[in-house]
């Protein structure tokens, strides 16, 4: 029952803050805070009890009877442990900064209405577990876009400028892209005869290569929209841009990912013939994204679109490490996805206190010299770029390690002289990475400090808290990456 708690706490909480109409800021706040504390609790609880951080094959696994559908229910194993957890982490630590930074966004606003707000991140929060923990494909899609529905309403409530009308794009891009995915899903499952991942993963065998590789082209292409992949990625600046902070802070860092974790899970292992003939063109598109966003986050002067380029470069390095359909690259994805949910989180949450403090300015030439007034601010912002530049002793370096070591494996074992090149190409491509975030915080940080902004001080401890909490974990698993080779234990290979 700790899983199905896990999902269903935030929910019927967030159903009382609707019901309640509260506008209490304490009840609200507390409200929400306490259900993703709780949830995140008991998806502790379910690792430890279950025994799956300690033995990387043995899984938590709830499932109740679903007519006409079956069964559905919640599994916790070695691929969706981690995403689970990531997702708990960062929607706990959203949930603590959003208390000043929502108190700042409604004063702007002229509105008070906590419990619409919490009771909308709390549905997100809910939406994004339930997909990555579902053991139903038709479970799996209702809860993809129950995270696609509180997501849309909270960007287009509470996010900037011409925020519905871009609420209404993010809404039907990510929509077609999730249709496109269910389509190719629904045709694997009629085919089978079951909507039930386990069982399909036996009946798959029936169906004939050609069969397996339209489908696995329809998943997967579904599933890059979610990523933002280039030529794909049109809603996605624009979406993370204009939405409130905090937001922004679960959009970039923990929904895109979940792309990936689909084609891991949907494509890769459920449908290993389709998949093959993707490997090297999903390896190339990789590497394009990562080219493409970096040179245009390179030159961005509002943070916030800076950080959302950032966010589908980034999503390359996922995208390239799952290419190899190695055990190494896979596992470097699911780290990418840990380290980058972390570093982007802070990153993010650094913006909402230049918003803060400076009145709504997001213009990178317009600030320096904020270290010296705003030394934690900065040291946060520091490790955050780390992070993403993949730098020792931040996890964002175990990530990017494992996931170019799986693209040269792969190329090197199957002779394929265009996937050495694309390795290359990508692991050059990282100085891109390495540009832009140093150079922002050289802007931001060091320099003149301009005196027309008045006086810059670091925030209170509901803000530096979280961001502190989420440091601590990058550089902790970092230091200590020994879940890594419960990775590969169960994709099959120890280290």
């Amino acid at each position: 029952m700790f899983l199905l708690a896990s999902v269903f706490i935030p929910i019927i909480i967030a159903l009382v803050l609707f019901a309640t109409g509260t506008k209490d800021k304490a009840l609200a706040s507390w409200g929400g805070t306490g259900a993703a504390l709780a949830s995140f609790a008991l998806l502790l609880a379910s690792s430890i009890f279950s025994g799956i951080l300690s033995y990387g094959k043995r899984i938590s696994l709830e499932e109740y009877g679903w007519w006409p559908l079956g069964r559905a229910g919640f599994v916790l194993d070695g691929l969706t442990l981690p995403f689970a957890l990531t997702i708990s982490l960062l929607s706990l630590a959203v949930s603590v900064y959003s208390l000043r930074y929502m108190e700042h966004r409604f004063e702007e606003m002229g509105v008070n209405s906590w419990g619409l707000y919490y009771g909308l991140l709390l549905f997100y929060y809910a939406g994004m577990l339930g997909a990555v923990l579902s053991t139903n494909i038709i479970e799996f899609y209702i809860f993809f876009e129950v995270m696609l529905i509180p997501s849309y309403l909270l960007i287009a409530e509470y996010g900037y400028g011409d925020r519905q009308r871009i609420a209404l794009m993010y809404f039907i891009w990510t929509h077609v892209g999730a249709l496109v995915m269910l389509a190719g899903l629904l045709y694997v499952a009629l085919s089978s005869g079951s909507f039930h991942y386990s069982d399909l993963l036996s009946l798959v065998a029936g169906m004939s290569p050609t069969a397996q590789f339209f489908a696995a082209l329809a998943i997967t292409l579904g599933f890059l929209v979610k990523m933002a992949a280039f030529g794909l990625h049109v809603w996605l600046p624009y979406a993370h841009a204009e939405a409130p902070t905090p937001v922004s802070a679960l959009l970039s860092p923990a929904m895109i990912g979940i792309g990936g974790f689909g084609i891991i899970r949907y494509v890769e292992e459920l449908l290993p013939r389709g998949f093959s003939p993707i490997a090297f063109w999903l390896a190339l598109w990789a590497t394009i994204t990562m080219i493409y966003a970096g040179i245009v986050a390179l030159a961005q002067d509002d943070i916030k679109r800076l950080l959302a380029y950032s966010s589908i470069s980034q999503m390359g390095y996922m995208m390239m490490g799952i290419s190899s359909n190695t055990a190494m690259g896979i596992a470097g994805s699911v780290y990418l996805y840990i380290s980058h949910g972390l570093s982007k989180a802070i990153l993010f949450m650094i913006a909402g206190i230049l918003i803060m403090q400076f009145h709504g300015l997001r213009s990178i030439p317009a600030f320096g010299g904020l270290a010296k007034r705003m030394p934690l601010t900065a040291t946060l912002a520091l490790l955050g770029f780390l992070g993403i530049m993949g730098v020792p002793p931040t996890v964002g370096f175990i990530s990017e390690f494992l996931v170019f070591l799986g693209a040269y494996t792969s190329a090197l074992s199957g002779g394929i002289v265009g996937g050495l090149v694309l390795a290359g190409v990508a692991l050059i491509a990282t100085l891109l990475t390495w540009a832009y975030a140093l150079t922002t915080v050289k802007r931001l940080f060091f320099g003149r400090y301009k005196e027309v902004h008045g006086e810059a001080h670091d925030p209170g401890a509901t803000v530096l808290l979280p961001m502190f909490a989420l440091a601590f974990v990058s550089l902790l698993l970092g230091v200590y990456p020994f879940l890594i080779d419960r990775f590969l234990e169960w994709l099959g290979m120890g280290l």
